[in-house]
């Protein structure tokens, strides 16, 4: 969880620190849901990092201030971002409709995500019938909605297949 501006989907957090100059008697820290706060006065002793596992969807901040000469110093906040909720159910709908004899049919899908919202789409069109292609492997695309195929499509039956990721790279298809 390197970045403070991005989304995670692992909610096991390490987090490291380095101090300029020496003479580090302690540290304090405390993780929580608040963006300021300050750790007690009581020294976790000289380590410079702390693992957390576990930690629920949502934004943590991490608090951490340096013992120096028997001083505190002040108080370094770092925000942690989790999510580890996919995006919610959705559905593809065909315009016109599902069976159509149009080469070139609208796809429509949308959805949403609670915590980091979605990143982007990905779409997939699968002919289930034998043709010049049937060894070819269809790879997923990267599409926005409303889609519609830039070439038509033969006569035939089609599985749609669509992703929606979020920020945090989690998908449902």
């Amino acid at each position: 969880h390197p970045d403070q501006s991005k989304w995670y989907a692992n909610s096991a957090v390490l987090l490291s620190w380095t101090t300029k100059g020496g003479d580090v008697q302690g540290y304090s820290y405390v993780i929580n849901d608040k963006p300021v706060d300050v750790p007690d006065d009581i020294s976790e002793g000289i380590r410079d990092k702390v693992s957390y596992t576990s930690l629920g969807s949502g934004i943590h901040y991490f608090h951490i201030k340096a013992l120096r000469k028997g001083v505190w110093g002040g108080v370094t906040h770092f925000a942690i971002n989790i999510d580890t909720v996919l995006p919610a159910e959705f559905s593809i709908d065909i315009i016109p409709r599902d069976k159509t004899t149009r080469v070139r049919p609208v796809i429509q899908f949308a959805t949403t995500d609670t915590l980091s919202s979605i990143d982007h789409y990905e779409l997939k069109i699968i002919p289930l019938f034998k043709s010049t292609d049937q060894d070819k492997e269809f790879l997923f695309i990267e599409a926005l909605s409303p889609y519609i195929p830039g070439a038509d499509l033969e006569l035939g039956s089609y599985d749609v297949i669509a992703r929606a990721y979020d920020k945090a790279g989690n998908f449902r298809e």
